[in-house]
C-alpha cells in the first residue's frame, strides 16, 4: 500500500537528526523517573498516599488468513514426520495476547492499584513505594486474583538536599525491594499513565519484547506458563540526580542510577547465584518550573545491563548443541533428535537447568540511546513530544516463535522459545512525535495527536530466523478531565522474513504477510489521593 511506501530508512534518519538539533536549539517529555517512582516530592513528607487507574480496552485485528505454507507447515511428509497444515489458520502474531485465542476482545488492559508515601514516624529519609497489577495481560498469566508489581523502599540519608540556590547536590539514594531498574525510558514510564499520551498497544515492537527477560528455568521462557516480569527485577540501587544553573530557564540535570539484581522474573529467587548489572546516565535540560510526569524538558540518555544465566544447551550430554539438533532453537515442546527420534531432553515446561556436566552460564547483555523532548516552543501552539531511541540485546535472548507459528501448541514453533544467538541480534529503535491541539483551535480540553514508526529486527543477520517488523501507529487522545481521557489507536504493520533463505524464508512471509492493520479503543481513569499526611 502507498502508506506502508513511505518507510523509508534514511528519511527517518533525517527527521530523527532534525528534531534532535531543533530539541537543543530551541529555549524551551522527558521526566526523572528515578527521582518520581523512586522519592516523595515536597517539602512535608505525607504517610500514606494512594493511587491507581483502570483501563478498559478494546482491539480489533485486521489480518489474512495464512497462505503459501510448504513442507512440514503445509501438512506434507518430510523425512518420515507430517506437520499440520497451516494454511488457513491465523498467525499468533494476528491475535491478542496473553492468551492468543481471539482477533477481537472487550478486556481491562490494566487495573492497578498502588500507595506511597514517608516511613514516618520512623524516619522522614525512608520512601516506600507499593504497586500492584489485577488487569488481563501477561503479569498475570498465572490467573493470580492481584500481582505484586513494585516494593521497595529508598533510604535517602545520603542524598545531601540542595544548595543555597535551591538546586539539588549530587549524592547518593539507595533503593532495594522490587521495581523497575534501569531500562528503556518507554518501560520506566510503563505504569504511569500520565506518561503515556495514547494507547499504543505495544506487543509486537522491540522495547516491549525485550522486557521479557530469559529465565534460567525454561518453563519460564513460554506463553503458557507464567507471568512476564514487566521490565522488574528484585535487588538494590543506587542513584540520584544533580542540578546545575542555566542562563536561562530552568537548571540543568544529570541523572545516574547502579544497580544490581537477581536478573529473574516477579517474585522469584535466585536460582543460580547470578546477578545482573544495571546502569543509566542521563543530561536533560528543564525549560521551567513544571515537575511531574509532564514537566517540560529536554533529554539524552543510555541505559546498559548485563548478566549470565546458568543454561544448559545439551541437555542429552551427547557432546552436541541442542540448537542444532531441535531446528534452530532450544524450545523443549518438541526436544526430539531428528535422526534418531530419541527425547532429549524434558517436555515443556521443562527446565535447562539440567546438572549433567554440559551447563553452564551464558551472558545477556541490552544497552540503548535515546533522546526525548517535551514543551511549547511557540506561543501560539500546542505541546510538541518528541522521543526517539535505539536499543539492541545479544547472548542468549528470549527469542519468540520460529515463524511465528500458526498455532500456539503446535511442534513447528508455536511456543515462544529462548536460544544462544550465536550468529544474529535482536535489536530495534522507534521515533515518536506528539502534539496537543486543543487551545489554539477552540477546544474546551487538552486533545492529543500522536505518530510513531517502530523497526524491530529480530535475529538480525540469521538466515534461518530473522524475523522484521516495521510498524506505523497513529493515534487520537481527547481528556474529559485531567483524569480522565480516550485513546483511539490504529496501527499498520508489514511484517516478513524476506532476509531469510531456502523455505524459511517462504514460511515466513506465508505467515507474517497476513499481518495487517489493528484497531484499539482505550478509556484510562486515574485516582490519586492523599490519605494521611
Amino acid at each position: 500500500m502507498i502508506f506502508m511506501q513511505l518507510q523509508s530508512r534514511r528519511l527517518m534518519l533525517i527527521v530523527v537528526c532534525m528534531l534532535v538539533m531543533q530539541v537543543f536549539s530551541v529555549p524551551a517529555y522527558a521526566a526523572n523517573w528515578f527521582k518520581l517512582r523512586g522519592t516523595e516530592p515536597g517539602a512535608t513528607p505525607h504517610t500514606i498516599k494512594l493511587f491507581g487507574f483502570v483501563q478498559p480496552t478494546y482491539v480489533k485485528e485486521y489480518n489474512d488468513p495464512i497462505k503459501g505454507a510448504v513442507g512440514p507447515l503445509a501438512g506434507d511428509t518430510v523425512a518420515g514426520n507430517t506437520g499440520p497444515n497451516v494454511n488457513g489458520d491465523r498467525q499468533v502474531p494476528g491475535t491478542i495476547a496473553p492468551d492468543r485465542k481471539r482477533d477481537s476482545d472487550f478486556f481491562l488492559r490494566r487495573a492497578r492499584l498502588g500507595a506511597r508515601g514517608t516511613l514516618l514516624p520512623v524516619s522522614k529519609d525512608i520512601d516506600y513505594f507499593v504497586l500492584t497489577e489485577m488487569g488481563h495481560n501477561g503479569i498475570r498469566r498465572d490467573g493470580n486474583v492481584v500481582r505484586v508489581l513494585d516494593a521497595s523502599v529508598t533510604l535517602n540519608h545520603f542524598s545531601r538536599g540542595k544548595d543555597t540556590n535551591g538546586l539539588a547536590n549530587l549524592g547518593a539514594r539507595v533503593r532495594a525491594g522490587q521495581f523497575l531498574f534501569s531500562h528503556t525510558s518507554e518501560a520506566l514510564s510503563h505504569s504511569t499513565p500520565g506518561r503515556r499520551v495514547h494507547i499504543f498497544m505495544p506487543e509486537m515492537t522491540f522495547q516491549n519484547a525485550i522486557r521479557r527477560t530469559a529465565s534460567d528455568n525454561g518453563r519460564f521462557n513460554f506463553p503458557e506458563s507464567v507471568n512476564g516480569n514487566g521490565a522488574r527485577d528484585i535487588g538494590i540501587e543506587v542513584f540520584d540526580w544533580a542540578e546545575f544553573p542555566a542562563a536561562t530557564g530552568g537548571p540543568w540535570e544529570f541523572t545516574y542510577a547502579m544497580a544490581l539484581g537477581n536478573g529473574t522474573t516477579l517474585g522469584e529467587f535466585n536460582r543460580d547465584d547470578n546477578y545482573r548489572k544495571y546502569l543509566w546516565l542521563s543530561f536533560g535540560k528543564l525549560f521551567d518550573d513544571t515537575r511531574g510526569p509532564r514537566r517540560h524538558d529536554a533529554m539524552l540518555y543510555g541505559f546498559f545491563q548485563q548478566g549470565d544465566i546458568r543454561f544448559n544447551p545439551d541437555i542429552d550430554g551427547n557432546g552436541v548443541d541442542d540448537l542444532s539438533i531441535s531446528g534452530g532453537d532450544y524450545n523443549p515442546a518438541s526436544p526430539v533428535d531428528v535422526n534418531t527420534g530419541t527425547l532429549i531432553g524434558p517436555a515443556s515446561p521443562g527446565t535447562r537447568v539440567v546438572k549433567n556436566g554440559f551447563d553452564r552460564d551464558i551472558e545477556q547483555r541490552y544497552w540503548g540511546v535515546g533522546v526525548e523532548y517535551f514543551d511549547k516552543p511557540f506561543a501560539d501552539l500546542g505541546q510538541i513530544r518528541f522521543e526517539a531511541e535505539f536499543s539492541r540485546v545479544d547472548g542468549l535472548i528470549f527469542d519468540g516463535a520460529q515463524f511465528p507459528s500458526a498455532q500456539v501448541n503446535d511442534a513447528y514453533g508455536g511456543f515462544q522459545s529462548i536460544r544462544h544467538d550465536t550468529d544474529g541480534r535482536n535489536q530495534g529503535w522507534y521515533v515518536d512525535l506528539g502534539y496537543d491541539i486543543h487551545q489554539h483551535l477552540g477546544l474546551e480540553n487538552r486533545t492529543t495527536l500522536n505518530v510513531r514508526y517502530d523497526e524491530y529486527d529480530r535475529n538480525k543477520g540469521n538466515k534461518q530466523r530473522e524475523a522484521n517488523w516495521r510498524i506505523w501507529t497513529l493515534a487520537g487522545e481527547y481528556f474529559f478531565h485531567k483524569n480522565a481521557r480516550l485513546n483511539l489507536t490504529y496501527q499498520w504493520r508489514d511484517v516478513g522474513a524476506d532476509n531469510r533463505t531456502g523455505a524459511n524464508r517462504i514460511n515466513g512471509n506465508a505467515i507474517l504477510d497476513g499481518v495487517e492493520q489493528r484497531l484499539g479503543i482505550q478509556l484510562t481513569l486515574l485516582f490519586n489521593r492523599v490519605v494521611m499526611q
